[in-house]
Protein backbone atom coordinates (compact mmCIF):
# COMPACT_ATOMS: atom_id res chain seq x y z
CA UNK A 1 0.00 0.00 0.00
CA UNK A 2 1.38 3.23 -0.83
CA UNK A 3 1.84 6.31 0.98
CA UNK A 4 -1.00 9.27 0.08
CA UNK A 5 0.75 12.36 -0.41
CA UNK A 6 -1.45 15.61 1.10
CA UNK A 7 -0.98 18.20 -1.86
CA UNK A 8 -2.45 20.59 1.14
CA UNK A 9 0.87 20.45 3.19
CA UNK A 10 4.42 22.00 3.35
CA UNK A 11 7.54 21.65 4.88
CA UNK A 12 9.71 24.21 5.99
CA UNK A 13 13.07 23.75 6.70
CA UNK A 14 15.90 25.59 8.93
CA UNK A 15 18.92 25.55 10.97
CA UNK A 16 18.15 26.93 14.41
CA UNK A 17 17.12 30.18 14.93
CA UNK A 18 17.14 30.78 11.24
CA UNK A 19 13.48 31.65 11.37
CA UNK A 20 10.95 28.81 11.20
CA UNK A 21 8.43 29.45 14.35
CA UNK A 22 8.20 33.16 13.26
CA UNK A 23 7.17 32.89 9.76
CA UNK A 24 4.07 31.60 11.89
CA UNK A 25 3.46 34.99 12.68
CA UNK A 26 1.23 36.78 10.35
CA UNK A 27 -1.25 33.78 11.86
CA UNK A 28 -0.71 34.57 15.05
CA UNK A 29 -4.46 35.75 15.82
CA UNK A 30 -6.07 32.64 13.96
CA UNK A 31 -8.27 30.59 16.22
CA UNK A 32 -8.42 27.68 13.88
CA UNK A 33 -5.17 26.78 13.83
CA UNK A 34 -3.82 23.61 15.89
CA UNK A 35 -0.01 24.50 17.03
CA UNK A 36 0.83 20.67 17.96
CA UNK A 37 4.41 21.44 20.17
CA UNK A 38 7.32 18.34 19.73
CA UNK A 39 9.55 20.26 21.26
CA UNK A 40 9.12 19.78 25.39
CA UNK A 41 6.43 22.47 25.48
CA UNK A 42 8.98 25.36 24.17
CA UNK A 43 6.37 28.79 23.79
CA UNK A 44 6.53 30.25 20.39
CA UNK A 45 8.55 33.66 20.21
CA UNK A 46 5.36 35.88 20.11
CA UNK A 47 1.24 35.60 21.60
CA UNK A 48 -0.61 33.64 20.00
CA UNK A 49 -4.29 32.82 19.35
CA UNK A 50 -3.38 28.50 18.53
CA UNK A 51 -4.80 25.64 20.39
CA UNK A 52 -1.75 24.62 21.62
CA UNK A 53 -0.62 21.19 22.38
CA UNK A 54 2.19 19.39 24.12
CA UNK A 55 2.77 15.82 22.38
CA UNK A 56 4.56 13.33 24.51
CA UNK A 57 3.82 10.76 22.67
CA UNK A 58 4.12 10.99 18.74
CA UNK A 59 1.60 8.63 18.37
CA UNK A 60 -0.74 10.78 20.55
CA UNK A 61 -0.83 12.93 17.26
CA UNK A 62 -2.10 10.09 15.34
CA UNK A 63 -4.85 9.36 17.68
CA UNK A 64 -5.79 13.17 16.74
CA UNK A 65 -6.08 12.95 13.04
CA UNK A 66 -8.24 9.44 13.35
CA UNK A 67 -10.34 11.74 15.21
CA UNK A 68 -10.54 15.10 13.06
CA UNK A 69 -10.37 12.64 9.95
CA UNK A 70 -13.82 10.65 11.03
CA UNK A 71 -16.83 12.56 8.93
CA UNK A 72 -18.97 12.20 12.37
CA UNK A 73 -16.52 14.89 14.55
CA UNK A 74 -16.66 17.94 13.90
CA UNK A 75 -13.01 19.79 12.62
CA UNK A 76 -12.36 23.19 13.91
CA UNK A 77 -9.10 23.58 12.32
CA UNK A 78 -7.86 25.05 9.38
CA UNK A 79 -4.71 24.57 9.99
CA UNK A 80 -2.54 21.65 12.16
CA UNK A 81 1.27 22.57 12.99
CA UNK A 82 3.73 19.64 13.75
CA UNK A 83 6.83 21.57 15.45
CA UNK A 84 8.74 20.01 14.85
CA UNK A 85 8.98 17.23 13.15
CA UNK A 86 12.97 16.72 13.66
CA UNK A 87 12.09 16.50 17.27
CA UNK A 88 8.73 14.36 16.88
CA UNK A 89 11.03 11.20 15.15
CA UNK A 90 13.36 11.42 17.65
CA UNK A 91 10.71 11.28 20.59
CA UNK A 92 9.17 7.96 18.73
CA UNK A 93 12.73 6.90 19.26
CA UNK A 94 13.05 7.34 22.35
CA UNK A 95 10.24 6.06 23.45
CA UNK A 96 9.35 3.25 21.68
CA UNK A 97 12.62 2.21 20.03
CA UNK A 98 15.50 2.55 22.25
CA UNK A 99 13.64 0.51 25.13
CA UNK A 100 12.42 -2.01 23.11
CA UNK A 101 13.35 -5.64 23.42
CA UNK A 102 13.49 -6.00 19.40
CA UNK A 103 14.74 -3.13 18.33
CA UNK A 104 15.39 -4.24 14.51
CA UNK A 105 11.69 -4.64 14.62
CA UNK A 106 11.34 -1.19 16.11
CA UNK A 107 13.12 0.53 13.22
CA UNK A 108 11.02 -0.42 11.15
CA UNK A 109 7.66 0.55 13.18
CA UNK A 110 9.68 3.89 13.32
CA UNK A 111 9.59 4.17 9.61
CA UNK A 112 6.20 3.77 9.46
CA UNK A 113 4.90 5.93 11.67
CA UNK A 114 6.19 8.31 9.69
CA UNK A 115 4.17 6.73 6.48
CA UNK A 116 1.18 6.31 8.80
CA UNK A 117 0.78 10.30 9.62
CA UNK A 118 1.45 11.57 6.15
CA UNK A 119 -1.29 8.89 4.63
CA UNK A 120 -3.45 10.13 7.91
CA UNK A 121 -3.15 13.97 7.53
CA UNK A 122 -3.90 13.46 3.57
CA UNK A 123 -7.54 12.53 4.95
CA UNK A 124 -8.01 15.40 7.14
CA UNK A 125 -9.60 18.05 5.88
CA UNK A 126 -6.75 20.80 6.87
CA UNK A 127 -3.86 22.44 5.78
CA UNK A 128 -0.19 20.70 7.02
CA UNK A 129 2.33 23.05 8.17
CA UNK A 130 5.42 21.24 9.23
CA UNK A 131 8.74 22.52 10.50
CA UNK A 132 12.35 20.91 10.87
CA UNK A 133 15.71 21.10 11.73
CA UNK A 134 18.31 20.77 8.66
CA UNK A 135 21.77 18.79 8.95
CA UNK A 136 24.38 20.08 6.78
CA UNK A 137 27.00 17.71 5.82
CA UNK A 138 29.85 18.24 3.42
CA UNK A 139 30.00 15.38 0.40
CA UNK A 140 33.30 15.67 -0.11
CA UNK A 141 33.26 13.45 -3.12
CA UNK A 142 30.47 15.99 -4.73
CA UNK A 143 32.32 18.83 -3.55
CA UNK A 144 29.05 20.51 -2.07
CA UNK A 145 26.92 20.60 1.37
CA UNK A 146 24.09 18.26 1.43
CA UNK A 147 21.00 19.49 3.53
CA UNK A 148 18.52 17.21 5.19
CA UNK A 149 16.12 16.89 7.92
CA UNK A 150 17.81 14.41 9.86
CA UNK A 151 16.29 10.86 10.10
CA UNK A 152 17.53 7.21 11.16
CA UNK A 153 16.74 3.75 9.87
CA UNK A 154 15.83 3.30 6.33
CA UNK A 155 13.69 5.97 6.16
CA UNK A 156 17.13 7.99 6.55
CA UNK A 157 17.90 7.00 2.41
CA UNK A 158 14.21 8.30 1.09
CA UNK A 159 14.57 11.67 3.13
CA UNK A 160 11.37 13.02 4.54
CA UNK A 161 11.50 15.73 2.15
CA UNK A 162 10.32 13.13 -0.36
CA UNK A 163 7.02 12.77 0.86
CA UNK A 164 6.07 16.52 0.26
CA UNK A 165 5.24 18.44 -2.88
CA UNK A 166 6.13 21.54 -0.89
CA UNK A 167 9.47 22.18 0.62
CA UNK A 168 11.22 25.19 1.64
CA UNK A 169 13.51 26.47 3.30
CA UNK A 170 14.62 29.22 5.66
CA UNK A 171 17.96 31.13 5.29
CA UNK A 172 19.86 34.44 6.08
CA UNK A 173 20.59 36.31 3.28
CA UNK A 174 22.27 39.75 3.05
CA UNK A 175 20.08 42.87 2.06
CA UNK A 176 22.53 44.06 -0.73
CA UNK A 177 22.38 40.45 -2.53
CA UNK A 178 18.19 40.66 -1.93
CA UNK A 179 18.16 44.43 -3.14
CA UNK A 180 19.29 42.78 -6.34
CA UNK A 181 15.73 41.21 -7.44
CA UNK A 182 12.39 42.74 -7.73
CA UNK A 183 9.79 40.67 -6.18
CA UNK A 184 6.84 42.15 -4.71
CA UNK A 185 6.77 39.45 -2.00
CA UNK A 186 9.71 40.45 -0.46
CA UNK A 187 9.78 43.48 1.73
CA UNK A 188 12.85 44.56 3.53
CA UNK A 189 12.15 46.53 6.32
CA UNK A 190 14.24 49.48 8.18
CA UNK A 191 15.22 46.81 10.64
CA UNK A 192 16.58 44.79 8.08
CA UNK A 193 18.60 47.74 6.36
CA UNK A 194 20.11 48.46 9.85
CA UNK A 195 21.05 44.90 10.47
CA UNK A 196 21.86 44.29 7.10
CA UNK A 197 20.27 40.93 6.65
CA UNK A 198 16.80 39.20 6.36
CA UNK A 199 15.29 35.85 7.52
CA UNK A 200 13.87 34.73 4.41
CA UNK A 201 12.16 31.37 2.37
CA UNK A 202 14.21 30.17 -0.47
CA UNK A 203 11.87 28.89 -3.03
CA UNK A 204 14.12 26.81 -5.02
CA UNK A 205 18.07 25.31 -5.47
CA UNK A 206 20.82 27.33 -6.81
CA UNK A 207 24.34 26.75 -8.18
CA UNK A 208 25.53 27.66 -4.23
CA UNK A 209 22.89 25.27 -2.83
CA UNK A 210 23.03 22.08 -5.26
CA UNK A 211 22.43 20.25 -2.43
CA UNK A 212 19.14 21.28 -0.53
CA UNK A 213 16.03 19.18 -1.24
CA UNK A 214 13.78 22.50 -2.19
CA UNK A 215 11.07 21.13 -4.18
CA UNK A 216 7.67 22.59 -5.38
CA UNK A 217 5.43 22.34 -7.86
CA UNK A 218 5.98 23.43 -11.25
CA UNK A 219 5.06 26.94 -12.21
CA UNK A 220 4.41 27.86 -8.92
CA UNK A 221 6.81 30.38 -8.08
CA UNK A 222 8.56 33.21 -10.94
CA UNK A 223 11.43 33.30 -11.53
CA UNK A 224 12.38 36.21 -9.51
CA UNK A 225 10.62 34.81 -6.45
CA UNK A 226 13.92 32.78 -5.06
CA UNK A 227 14.02 34.83 -1.58
CA UNK A 228 10.41 35.85 -0.50
CA UNK A 229 9.75 36.89 3.34
CA UNK A 230 9.39 34.04 5.81
CA UNK A 231 5.45 34.31 6.03
CA UNK A 232 3.70 31.21 5.67
CA UNK A 233 0.60 32.68 5.26
CA UNK A 234 1.24 34.09 1.61
CA UNK A 235 3.10 31.28 1.07
CA UNK A 236 -0.41 28.85 2.19
CA UNK A 237 -2.23 31.92 0.01
CA UNK A 238 0.00 31.35 -3.29
CA UNK A 239 -0.12 27.68 -2.77
CA UNK A 240 -4.14 27.42 -2.15
CA UNK A 241 -4.33 29.42 -5.10
CA UNK A 242 -1.94 27.21 -7.62
CA UNK A 243 -3.81 23.89 -6.58
CA UNK A 244 -7.18 25.80 -7.13
CA UNK A 245 -6.63 27.84 -10.27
Amino acid sequence: MGTSINPHSLLICGESGAGKSMSLYNMRDRTDVLYLNCEGGKPLPFKNQFKNKVINDPEDILTMLEFLADSENKNPFNFIVIDTISFMMDMYETIHVLPARDTQKMWGQYAQFFKRLINESSKVDSFFIMLGHLDRQLDEEAGMYRTSVPVKGALAKKGLEAYFTTVINVSKETVKDLKKSDNNMLNISEDDEELGFKHVFQTRTTKKTMGDRIRSPMGMWKKEELFIDNDLASVIKRLIQYYED
